[in-house]
C-alpha cells in the first residue's frame, strides 16, 4: 500500500485558489483539495490522509467519500499536524511508500530523513492533474468501447423465403 499524507491546511495556506476558497470557509478549502487529490486516489489506489490542526482532545478522523482509504485526520490539540505526520511516517512499514506534500521546509526535511518522498504543493497537483487526465482516457476508452454497435453473429433470415409456409 502506498501512502500520501498532506499537510492539509499548509498546502491550503501556499495555494492561491484554496486560500481564497478558504476565505468562505476552512471545510470548503479543505474540500477542495480533498476533491483535487481524489484522482490521486481512484487513479493509483494510493492511501490518502489530509493531517490538519485541530482543537479537539484526541486524534480524530473522518471518511468523506465512505472509503477507508481516504481520511481527514485532525490532529489532537496537544500535537501538531507536522507532529501526526512524523509519527505516521514513522508507524508505516516500509517507509519508501510513504510521500508528505508540505510547504513547509522542515517537515520535507523531516519526511526525507525518515525515508519517505516528499514533495510539494506544485508537485501534488501536477500528479493530480496527470491522475485526472488519465481517469478521462480511461473513462472515454470505456465509454468507446460500449457504445460499439450491437451485430447480430447469428445470420438469422426471416425473409419470405425462410421455408415456412
Amino acid at each position: 500500500m502506498r501512502y500520501l499524507l498532506i499537510d492539509a491546511y499548509n498546502v491550503i495556506h501556499a495555494t492561491d485558489s484554496l486560500r481564497e476558497a478558504m476565505q468562505g470557509s476552512l471545510d470548503a478549502a479543505r474540500d477542495q483539495l480533498a476533491q483535487t487529490v481524489r484522482s490521486i486516489h481512484d487513479a493509483e489506489g494510493v492511501r490518502i490522509a489530509l493531517v490538519l490542526d485541530s482543537s479537539q482532545e484526541g486524534l480524530q478522523v473522518e471518511h468523506p467519500y465512505q472509503v477507508k482509504t481516504f481520511e481527514y485526520v485532525y490532529a489532537p490539540s496537544d500535537l501538531s499536524a507536522d507532529g501526526v505526520i512524523e509519527r505516521m511516517v514513522a508507524r508505516i512499514k516500509n517507509s519508501a511508500d510513504a510521500t508528505v506534500c508540505s510547504n513547509d521546509r522542515m517537515v520535507r526535511e523531516s519526511t526525507r530523513a525518515n525515508g519517505a518522498m516528499a514533495i510539494t504543493p506544485e508537485e501534488l497537483f501536477e500528479w493530480a492533474n496527470g491522475c485526472e487526465g488519465r481517469l478521462i482516457q480511461d473513462a472515454r476508452r470505456r465509454n468507446a468501447s460500449n457504445a460499439k454497435e450491437f451485430r447480430n453473429g447469428i445470420n438469422f433470415d426471416f425473409g419470405q423465403n425462410s421455408g415456412r409456409p
